[in-house]
């Protein structure tokens, strides 16, 4: 496991200890973040690519976004990766936003330029959709898919959904709050009237009569069993459960389902960061290799 870094008291600090970075660094940021096998995939990645960077994982609260960016001015900081809770908030900090991120609302990935200014990115949405394309075998894509959750990786999920062609989505919330707030980004989709929003139900939800999706972007300590059917009706039925490692829970999916844990999605969506921040060529090998061992 790399070195933690953290922001203690207006500076940072890397395992436990003052420290200030010259040389040319990436961080992913989140809370939690020491899960996180980022770190790993893309120390490899560099080292094959013979690049001098490290990739440290950053523990950093909602809180101390407002104070980050001041902190890291003037150090070797050549991009970062960001986890949930942070994706919307810095939406806000950067100064430039691609087009997917604008879309989106959402921010997973920055790349840090010579001249200062941080340009913000989306690699959820891309990544999510060569992962369902790939799981599931070719034809035409499901009829329905069902969204667990409503933050950034969920606006992503449906709009990967949107672009693989599934006709009807449905995004079910825990709270009414939530459910406005992703209501209100649908409103600025010009295929949004495609996807329903909805609260989750006290009851299992019956087994889909066709084929379909689940994806869940719910927190790691949430269940997801009791939002799914107890059991497929026979038809094709694919569960993307976007946690991993000690993030995801232990469970076995409902009879008749295929799952899937959020380890492709990171390999794709830490391929195209790559890409992004060093260009061409991704090692791609020595990526799967980390993730796999």
């Amino acid at each position: 496991m790399a070195d933690l870094v953290t922001l203690e008291s207006g500076g940072l600090r890397r395992a436990g200890r003052p420290w200030r970075a010259e040389d040319p660094f990436l961080m992913v940021l989140g809370e939690p973040v020491v899960h996180s096998l980022s770190p790993a995939m893309q120390g490899a990645a560099l080292k094959a690519r013979g690049l001098p960077h490290e990739y440290l994982p950053c523990r950093l609260a909602p809180d101390q976004v407002p104070g980050f960016r001041g902190i890291l001015e003037g150090t070797g900081l050549a991009g970062f990766n960001v986890t949930a809770p942070l994706k919307e908030i810095f939406l806000g900090v950067c100064d430039d936003l691609t087009d997917t991120a604008g879309r989106l609302g959402a921010v997973n990935t920055v790349k840090c330029g010579r001249d200062g200014r941080w340009i913000g990115h989306n690699t959820d949405s891309g990544g999510l959709l060569m992962v369902l394309t790939q799981k599931w075998g070719g034809g035409d894509p499901p009829a329905r898919a069902t969204v667990l959750g409503a933050g950034g990786s969920a606006r992503a999920a449906v709009d990967a959904l949107l672009r693989w062609g599934v006709p009807e989505v449905i995004v079910r919330t825990r709270s009414a709050g939530t459910r406005e707030r992703f209501a209100d980004w649908l409103a600025t989709l010009p295929d949004g009237d495609a996807v329903e929003t909805a609260v989750f139900e006290s009851a299992s939800p019956e087994p889909p009569t066709g084929d379909s999706v689940w994806i869940s972007c719910l927190p790691g300590e949430v269940d997801v069993l009791p939002m799914l059917p107890v059991a497929s009706s026979g038809k094709k039925c694919l569960l993307v459960d976007l946690r991993y490692g000690a993030q995801m829970p232990a469970y076995e999916p409902p009879l008749g389902f295929e799952r899937v844990d959020g380890l492709p999605l990171l390999l794709m969506q830490g391929g195209v960061a790559f890409a992004w921040w060093f260009g061409p060529p991704v090692p791609w090998a020595v990526m799967q290799q980390v993730l796999s061992g």
